[in-house]
C-alpha cells in the first residue's frame, strides 16, 4: 500500500489546517499542522506550496502567510449598481468578485451551490437568497420581498446596494441601499485608486507561467489583502480596473499588467473622472463643475484639492516604482525553486544548481509524468525510469504530487455556451 494511500494528501492536510483557524497561518504553522496528520516526505515545503495552490480557499495575505477565504470574507463590503431587471423581478447580476463573496467554494471545482443564504435588508425584512442564473449569468435570487423593499425605499436603477459579509460559512449577509445622489464621490474614487494600485501589485507579483491571472484569482487576493475591509467599498471591479489600472484583460480569461502606458495613465490618474461606478458604456447626465465654481475663492479650494489629490498620486505611484523594482530584481526565484536550492546545495551534489525557468520544466515534466501514472494506473519501464530520475534530481517526493486534482484546469471548458452561465461586463 503506497504512503498516499495510507496517509490524506498534502491538499487535504492544508485545508484542513485552514479552514479550522481563523487566523491566516504560516507556512511553518502548516508543516507543523500537516506533521500532526501525515509523516512529512524530504520535500515538505515544496509539497506544502503545491498544496496551497490546489486550493482556491487558500488565499495569501502577507508573504508566506495563507488564509482560508471564507474567513477572510467576514466583514468585507461590496458595491452593487442595480439595474431596471434586477429592480423588477428581484434578483442580483454577480460578477465573479461578488460570486466569490456569497459562494467562496464555487471556484474550487466549479460546480454549482444550493445553500440557502440569509440577507437581512436594511430597514426591512430578512429574505433567504440561493444561485440561479439569469441572461447566462450566474445571479442571486432573492425574491418578491426584495422587490418591495426596493420599492419602499425609493431605489432606482442606478442605486448602489451595499453588500456585507457577516459571516460567509453561516451564509449570513446585510444590503442596504445607497441612492447615487448618496454617495460619497471623493471617497470611492480614493477607494477605487487604492483598489486599482494593489491589483496592480498582486498580479505584478504572480510568477506562474500562464497567459493571464484569472479573474477569480485576482478577486479573492483583493479580499485576503484587506481590499474590501473597507465599509465605503470601491465601484464594480471590472470597471475600476479598465478605468484606473494599467492592467488589461485578455481574452475574457483573465488580467495581464501592461506597463508600455505608464506615463500615460500616470497623466490619466492624475485628473481620474469621479466615477459614478457604472459599468463602461453606460453614460450620466452631470452638471459641469464650472458651473458650480462661482466665486475666486471656489477656484482656488477647487485647484487646492486637485493639488493634493496629485500628491497623494506621485506618491502612490513612487511606491509603485519602487515595488516593480523590486519585483523585477526577484524574477528569477520563488518559494519551491529556492527550496530546491537549498537541497542542493545541502546534498553536496557536483556542479550548479538548475536555473529557475530550468528547475520548473523538469518539474512539469514530472508532473506529467506523475498524471499519466494516476490516471492510467502505471508507466512504462523507462517512463518509470525517468520519473525517480527527476524526482531525485529536484528533490522531490513523487508521493506529494499523487493526489493532485488533475480534474480541475485553470480555465473550465464548457461545452456549451447555452449551458455555461459566465460573467460578463
Amino acid at each position: 500500500m503506497s504512503k498516499s494511500e495510507r496517509f490524506p494528501s498534502y491538499a487535504s492536510c492544508v485545508a484542513n489546517a485552514l479552514s479550522a483557524s481563523r487566523q491566516p497561518l504560516s507556512v511553518d504553522a502548516l508543516l507543523a499542522k500537516v506533521a500532526s496528520q501525515r509523516p512529512l516526505g524530504k520535500s515538505a515545503r515544496s509539497a506544502v506550496y503545491r498544496a496551497i495552490n490546489q486550493l482556491f480557499q487558500a488565499v495569501p495575505v502577507a508573504p508566506g502567510r495563507y488564509g482560508w477565504l471564507s474567513h477572510l470574507l467576514a466583514n468585507t463590503w461590496y458595491r452593487h449598481t442595480l439595474n431596471n431587471d434586477e429592480l423588477r423581478r428581484g434578483f442580483l447580476l454577480l460578477d465573479e468578485l461578488e460570486h466569490i463573496a456569497f459562494f467562496p467554494q464555487f471556484f474550487q471545482a466549479y460546480r454549482p451551490d444550493d445553500r440557502v443564504l440569509t440577507v437581512e435588508l436594511w430597514g426591512g425584512p430578512t429574505v433567504q437568497a440561493v444561485a440561479a442564473i439569469e441572461h447566462k449569468t450566474w445571479s442571486l435570487r432573492l425574491g418578491s420581498d426584495f422587490v418591495a423593499w426596493i420599492e419602499e425605499q425609493g431605489g432606482q436603477s442606478r442605486d448602489d446596494i451595499i453588500i456585507g459579509v457577516v459571516d460567509s460559512i453561516a451564509g449570513h449577509y446585510t444590503m442596504r441601499l445607497q441612492p447615487s445622489e448618496s454617495r460619497d464621490e471623493q471617497a470611492i474614487q480614493h477607494r477605487n485608486i487604492q483598489l486599482a494600485l494593489l491589483a496592480e501589485e498582486i498580479v505584478a507579483e504572480d510568477r506562474r507561467t500562464r497567459l493571464a491571472m484569472p479573474t477569480w484569482e485576482l478577486a479573492a487576493r483583493l479580499i485576503g489583502r484587506g481590499c474590501y475591509s473597507d465599509p465605503t467599498p470601491p465601484d464594480d471591479l471590472h470597471y475600476v480596473l479598465q478605468e484606473y489600472s494599467m492592467l488589461r484583460l485578455t481574452q475574457d480569461m483573465g488580467y495581464t499588467l501592461d506597463l508600455s502606458g505608464l506615463e500615460e495613465d500616470r497623466d490619466f490618474r492624475e485628473v481620474a473622472p469621479n466615477s459614478a461606478g457604472r459599468l463602461p458604456g453606460v453614460t450620466y447626465s452631470r452638471q459641469p463643475a464650472e458651473e458650480n465654481l462661482e466665486t475666486d475663492e471656489d477656484w482656488i479650494a477647487a485647484v487646492d484639492a486637485l493639488e493634493d489629490l496629485v500628491d497623494e498620486l506621485d506618491s502612490d505611484f513612487q511606491d509603485y516604482r519602487d515595488f516593480q523594482d523590486e519585483a523585477q530584481a526577484d524574477a528569477d526565484t520563488c518559494p519551491v525553486y529556492e527550496e530546491y536550492v537549498s537541497n542542493f546545495h545541502a546534498a553536496r551534489r557536483p556542479g550548479v544548481p538548475l536555473s529557475h525557468e530550468d528547475y520548473h520544466l523538469l518539474e512539469a515534466e514530472l508532473e506529467t509524468l506523475i498524471s499519466l501514472e494516476y490516471e492510467f494506473g502505471r508507466l512504462l519501464p523507462e517512463q518509470q525510469q525517468r520519473k525517480e530520475e527527476l524526482a531525485n534530481r529536484l528533490f522531490i517526493d513523487p508521493e506529494s504530487l499523487m493526489n493532485a486534482d488533475w480534474d480541475y484546469p485553470d480555465y473550465p471548458d464548457y461545452p456549451d455556451d447555452d449551458e455555461s452561465p459566465f460573467w460578463k461586463n
